[in-house]
């Protein structure tokens, strides 16, 4: 199943409105938003129906004249509002396949004042009992980059400004991660022959439960040629058989060789720290990159250590035997050897 969100800039013309459901129709999406639509309040009804046949619809209205957000839905998905604002809407989404999460769509206003109320809402959110320990999706239109490298314009002019540290206090905050995606760098263009500027400011974030249970997920960004906004699509594919469990550091694997090793291998090939206002930021990225080249070495050394350690422990007793019944010196040796390593192997299960 499939959802998406698009900042279409205007959604009254006829031929923008048939761009979106041609594409939905296309891909088989079943719930979504739509962001900056431009159209009236007494539109909306109408033209939701017209396209989307019997679906449902929850706009923002109450906040903003021209409904910022529409979030949409087939009846394959069983939605339900839990909080709304002029930028946000989040929704307690669950599907057909039984599958539920919260996602919060976002359309984040032009002004950094205004915006911090978005970000203090989402903090607010990481905060609530509703959301605590649940996978949570926020997507959207954040009006906002995270890294300077998100402007095609950062060679030349590499500032980092209050407003991207503010959206990095969220995104660290709420242990926030970029969703695996495809497409290209930057989602937004000012459509100039002169001065073009792109940027991503479109995107979808995960917290760490959503990484856990929904690691089979992504997102793609392409074009849908009417809009300066690429759009967003978040494919769920069937669910896992297995989640993975929250990352855990084993003290146990410092003192492996190959540790040290790999720890400076990643170190010195991946983007150097430098002293910025942004530093903090860029090591919780750096620290998030190393997980999987952790979760690895664990796996390797310390998948089934219990089993491991009986066999160990049997063998030992085993070449013990054999020592005292075969009395010679490559019985004694076999004898050391087999409890050196159950003594490593119990060392390590106890410590794992």
């Amino acid at each position: 199943m499939s959802g998406f969100f698009w900042n279409i800039r205007g959604f009254n013309k006829f031929n923008k409105q048939q761009v979106v459901k041609n594409w939905i129709d296309k891909y088989g999406i079943e719930f979504g938003a739509l962001l900056e639509t431009r159209v009236k309040a007494g539109k909306s009804d109408r033209i939701v129906t017209s396209l989307f046949k019997n679906w449902s619809m929850v706009s923002n209205y109450e906040f903003h004249r021209l409904g910022r957000i529409w979030v949409i839905w087939s009846t394959k998905v069983k939605l339900r509002v839990v909080f709304k604002s002029a930028q946000m809407i989040t929704c307690a989404i669950e599907l057909e396949d039984g599958e539920d999460f919260f996602c919060s769509f976002i359309y984040a206003s032009n002004f950094e004042e205004e915006r911090r109320e978005l970000w203090r809402d989402i903090t607010q959110g990481q905060n609530s009992a509703s959301l605590r320990g649940k996978p949570w999706l926020c997507c959207g239109d954040f009006n906002e980059i995270l890294d300077i490298k998100e402007h095609s314009n950062f060679s030349i002019s590499p500032t980092v400004t209050p407003g991207m540290r503010d959206f990095q206090a969220v995104v660290r905050c709420c242990s926030f991660t970029d969703l695996a995606h495809h497409g290209p760098q930057f989602t937004w263009t000012n459509k100039r022959d002169n001065d073009i500027i792109c940027k991503k400011l479109d995107r979808m974030l995960v917290n760490d439960k959503w990484m856990q249970q929904k690691q089979h997920s992504y997102c793609v960004f392409d074009s849908g040629g009417c809009s300066d906004h690429l759009r967003g699509k978040l494919i769920l594919q069937g669910q896992i058989l297995k989640p993975r469990g929250p990352f855990k550091f084993t003290n146990v694997i410092a003192a492996m060789p190959e540790f040290k090793h790999q720890m400076e291998t990643f170190w010195t090939q991946s983007e150097p720290l430098f002293h910025s206002t942004t530093a903090l930021f860029r090591l919780s990225k750096k620290l998030k990159q190393l997980k999987p080249i952790l979760r690895k070495l664990s796996r390797n050394k310390l998948h089934d250590i219990s089993r491991r350690a009986a066999e160990a422990y049997e063998n030992l007793c085993t070449c013990q035997i054999n020592s005292l019944t075969n009395v010679d010196a490559q019985a004694a040796h076999a004898e050391s050897m087999a409890y050196d390593r159950w003594e490593k192997i119990s060392a390590i299960e106890e410590n794992s």
